[in-house]
């Protein structure tokens, strides 16, 4: 399996897109796991499920729908060992974007925390 961003997608393109879902994820995940208010609610892996999905069909043409650094640098290794190789030079899509998303979102999180 190779992921790679979109062939005609631009840098800030592909940057833009890994930013905006991972920041989304982020803010899911902060408010319905860790928020204090939401101890003891279930319902955290169907939000976080539901914004992945809504993240690999919105964006996942365009980035290839990494939304986080562990997630892409896998199978772009692998393809290094095992394949060609030629996807190593998008791996630093995969961290930029994701941190800066991250980043985001808990700033958000930490400014609209009660």
């Amino acid at each position: 399996m190779q992921v790679a961003p979109s062939n005609t997608a631009s840098v800030m393109q592909i940057l833009a897109v890994e930013a905006i879902f991972t920041f989304a994820l982020m803010l899911v995940i902060l408010n319905v796991a860790t928020h204090p208010k939401t101890a003891g609610n279930s319902y955290y892996g169907l939000a976080i499920g539901f914004t992945i999905m809504a993240a690999a069909f919105a964006g996942g043409g365009i980035s290839g729908g990494v939304y986080n650094p562990a997630v892409g640098t896998g199978p772009i290794l692998v393809d290094v060992i095992l394949g060609d190789g030629k996807t190593l030079a998008n791996l630093w899509y995969y961290f930029v974007g994701p941190i800066f998303g991250a980043m985001a979102a808990t700033c958000v999180y930490e400014f609209t925390l009660d």
